[in-house]
């Protein structure tokens, strides 16, 4: 690669930010859940980053927000973050072209902004399930969902002049020390490929500000100790980071410590069965169970789509889990919709309480959507809820539980068995007539 060339098709990283600029204050970006109100009381005055350049200087209210997004758990308004976030794109563009800055670098930051915002909602909890995704800032100002990839390509497009685009190089400097990985994300060895990018980047920056000891900003000035050596302090925005990255890290950790632990307790508890009841002295013959669901649902059974057992008080509607979802994900898949719609249907023409359970198999999972097997099932039996709720004539008769492993159908010892025990079931436990 050429100075003037950035990034090829190979290029990727992560490194600390090395441009120094003066400590502002720190604060903790992880919440418990993140609110509109909690957003702006978090972001910065301008002034704090003038050091930098007059372009990450307009866009320090979005920057300074990124760290308290990327590491919430759950939003409350979503639609008002989403307001929000507008009105400071828009007060972006404004700062911007106050300060006379070129429009080409004011759009090129523009969409450089609103793709690492929707990147650092898109990786929480609340942002995976794709609401924001629908709603995101790229598909609302620009109706593109490709934004990781074209903010290399801009990058690239930027480094063949460095001189010329620095300003918006630096904000781009930014955006990835802030954790923007974009298409390097999903790419083979994305990660070194991505810290090759960010150092290449640095270096850059570095020589265009003119010697190997610059900092990005030319405005910046260490502070002098009584030894004569220079206090470095990392820019707020890496500080506030790395301390996301680390209190998330932490938090991940306690969070899968314990599941793991309660893993092994809630099998304990799932094994401990009630002593069976005497042997009844006088065999009845049970009385021959009318068909209800299974009425309804004759051609779904005969098709092999589901499975109907029926007792004299409970009719169970059994659906293979790999059916109805992708593997770890707790999404109806669009072509189960028809089936559970069907399904509601028949369920509106028998009354009684009906309760959706959703089971695992023994295989743990441990991930920050789904810390254990229960809250997956608990999940995907919400799912099928809220999905069978659109059809259903009293939703109040509906409640969803998650079961996880604790009521395998089949041993969990091949993959075929573990398949059968990953299921829904829709139990409906008939009205006393």
């Amino acid at each position: 690669m050429t100075e003037a060339s950035l990034p090829n098709e190979d290029s990727d990283a992560t490194i600390i930010a090395k441009p120094q600029g003066r400590k502002v204050f720190q604060r903790s970006a992880l919440q418990t859940e993140a609110t509109v109100e909690a957003a702006e009381s978090h972001t910065m005055d301008l002034a704090a980053l003038a050091g930098i350049n007059a372009l990450v200087a307009a866009a320090n209210p979005i920057l300074s927000l990124v760290p308290q997004l990327r590491s919430s758990v759950s939003y409350s308004d979503v639609n008002g973050l989403r307001e929000l976030l507008l009105r400071q794109v828009s007060e972006f563009e404004k700062s911007a072209r106050a300060h006379a800055l070129p429009e080409e670098h004011i759009q090129a930051a523009k969409y450089a902004l609103c793709t690492l915002v929707d990147e650092s909602i898109s990786l929480t909890p609340w942002g995976h399930t794709g609401q924001w995704a629908r709603m995101s800032l790229l598909v609302t100002l620009y109706r593109e969902t490709w934004g990781g990839e074209k903010f290399f390509l801009l990058l690239g497009k930027m480094a063949e002049d460095p001189a010329r685009h620095l300003a918006l190089l630096e904000l781009m400097y930014v955006c990835l020390a802030l954790g923007f990985e974009g298409r390097y994300r999903v790419a083979d060895n994305g990660r070194a490929q991505l810290e090759e990018v960010r150092e290449r980047l640095y270096n850059m920056i570095r020589r265009s500000r003119g010697g190997a000891e610059s900092a990005l900003s030319v405005h910046w000035k260490g502070l002098q100790t009584s030894i004569g050596r220079t206090v470095r302090f990392l820019p707020l925005w890496v500080s506030a980071a790395v301390a996301a990255l680390v209190l998330a890290g932490v938090f991940f950790w306690l969070s899968l410590s314990i599941n793991q632990r309660s893993d092994a307790a809630f099998s304990a508890l799932a094994a401990l069965k009630a002593p069976a009841p005497p042997a009844p002295q006088v065999t009845v013959v049970p009385k021959p169970v009318p068909p209800r669901l299974s009425r309804f649902l004759a051609e779904e059974i005969k098709q092999g789509l589901v499975e109907v057992i029926e007792t004299e008080t409970t009719s169970l509607v059994r659906i293979r889990g790999d059916g109805l979802f992708d593997s770890g994900a707790a999404s109806v898949e669009p072509k189960a919709e028809g089936l559970l719609r069907r399904i509601s249907q028949a369920l509106n023409e028998v009354p009684g309480q009906v309760v959706i359970t959703g089971h695992t198999d023994s295989q743990p999972i441990h991930s920050v959507r789904f810390p254990s097997n229960w809250h997956l099932s608990q999940e995907r039996a919400t799912s099928v809820l809220q999905l069978m709720n659109k059809t259903v004539t009293d939703p109040g008769r509906m409640k969803a539980e998650g079961r996880a492993d604790s009521e395998p159908i089949a041993p969990n010892d091949t993959p075929a068995n573990r398949a059968l025990n990953r299921r829904v079931e829709i139990i409906l436990k008939v009205a006393e007539q």
